[in-house]
């Protein structure tokens, strides 16, 4: 396995975010997305005519045309390792990252590092950073779609503030139709965490140390 690094990482997670919807089963086996190597078009193109009022419940046979929570987090796997399966239920998947050798399994972590990978009851999203105030800035497929996301007990955070200017600055079509997205604190309770092994994943940039606007620059702008 080659040397990989954690911002680079984030940004293969950050190709399909505001561009794809949430779909139930979107990358599993029956999509014809299991295992793709770049970006779907029907993504997009369901993106487009996608309006405010979308309903995932709606459109659960068109498996194509987006990706679920899990399928997400594997597409972003096999996109950032050249290939491979990483799809399983959502509340097993950071177990399974741990289990194949690729770093180690928290229970209940006390804080989230860049990269994580979390399980909870039903759903599975990666971490970008934690800002000083605990709130926390993740990746998840959760309807509507593939987003950048805040997670705090507060709506009004740091995690809020700052997903909220990168989704009016950087995904405007999105923020139009769906605004940003604000989740509660229970998405950091009774979780399990995989966090990578630093000789599979390094982080040279140092994001775990900077501030949360340095991170999001990093990741946005480099």
């Amino acid at each position: 396995m080659n040397r990989k690094n954690v911002a680079d990482f984030l940004r293969t997670a950050l190709i399909p975010a505001h561009r794809t919807m949430y779909v139930w089963g979107g990358g599993w086996p029956g999509s014809g997305d299991l295992g793709r190597i770049g970006l779907n078009p029907k993504w997009e193109e369901f993106f487009e005519k996608s309006g405010p009022d979308y309903d995932f419940n709606l459109h659960r046979h068109k498996k194509e045309s987006g990706l679920d929570c899990s399928g997400y987090v594997g597409w972003v796997m096999t996109n950032y390792f050249g290939g491979g399966n990483y799809v399983t239920l959502a509340e097993r998947q950071a177990e399974l990252f741990a289990e194949i050798g690729l770093g180690a399994l928290i229970k209940n972590p006390r804080c989230f590092m860049p990269g994580d990978i979390v399980s909870g009851n039903g759903h599975v999203y990666i971490a970008v950073k934690q800002c000083a105030d605990n709130s926390l800035i993740l990746l998840h497929s959760s309807p509507p779609g593939v987003q950048l996301c805040a997670a705090s007990a507060q709506s009004d955070c740091g995690a809020a503030r700052l997903v909220k200017r990168c989704t009016e600055k950087y995904y405007p079509e999105w923020n139009e139709k769906f605004g940003f997205c604000v989740r509660g604190a229970e998405y950091m309770r009774n979780v399990k965490a995989f966090r990578w092994d630093e000789n599979i994943m390094p982080d040279p940039d140092r994001l775990c140390a900077l501030s949360s606007e340095c991170a999001l620059r990093i990741l946005f702008e480099k």
